[in-house]
């Protein structure tokens, strides 16, 4: 990302000290952009010039990286496939094509179904909105913010659940820990989903009690 903006808007500004958890691809951009006097229609004006730049170095990047995947996640996501009554989505601040180079390396791109990204807002608190749109359009059923279990390593994943009406689900993988993500009341908490059977569980479970509050 310093890469491509630099090449796009003659610098990257403050991106080397911002904190990127929780914020949107596109808010790190204008945090990072317009304490240095680019504003936000400039960001936005040559935003597509930064993406391809930025896709085409992480693609590069990516396979050099020390980047792994968590013990647990590949399990959890194959067993999620064999229920009906529930759809895997991803809700992410990535733009759509970066979450894409990322989760494609670890070859788990496969197992969600639906998306929201960072090029549909750069708003998280707005996308769990979006993915219930998505949800409906998807099944042809009508869901409700009660039916999303937000699952997420920040404590925006947290309050974007909480703002919206889902479940919230923090897991301590992140680089926040334990502490601070208990601190902000999330409904779940796990340290880590090393047990993806146990994690599993408490999925099963509270989709099983959504569909009884339902009935």
């Amino acid at each position: 990302m310093v890469q491509a903006a630099t090449q796009v808007y003659g610098t990257a500004g403050d991106m080397e000290s911002v904190n990127f958890q929780g914020r949107t691809d596109p808010l790190i951009l204008m945090e990072s952009l317009i304490p240095h006097g680019i504003n936000e229609e400039t960001i936005f004006a040559h935003i597509e010039d930064f993406k391809q730049r930025y896709f085409l170095y992480l693609k590069n990047a990516i396979t050099h990286s020390e980047a792994i995947l968590l013990p647990g996640v590949h399990e959890l996501l194959q067993a999620l496939t064999e229920y009906d009554n529930i759809i895997a989505g991803l809700l992410t601040g990535n733009f759509y094509q970066g979450a894409l180079i990322k989760l494609q390396h670890f070859d788990i791109f496969k197992y969600f179904r639906m998306g929201v990204f960072a090029d549909d807002t750069h708003i998280r608190n707005e996308m769990p909105a979006i993915a219930l749109q998505r949800l409906n359009s998807l099944t042809g059923n009508m869901f409700k913010a009660q039916d999303l279990i937000i699952i997420g390593d920040t404590i925006y994943d947290i309050e974007c659940g909480k703002t919206s009406g889902a479940i919230t689900v923090a897991v301590a993988t992140g680089w926040t820990d334990a502490e601070t993500l208990l601190s902000h009341n999330p409904d779940y908490f796990f340290e880590n989903i090393s047990n993806s059977y146990s994690f599993l569980y408490t999925i099963k479970e509270l989709r099983n009690a959504i569909e009884l509050k339902v009935q």
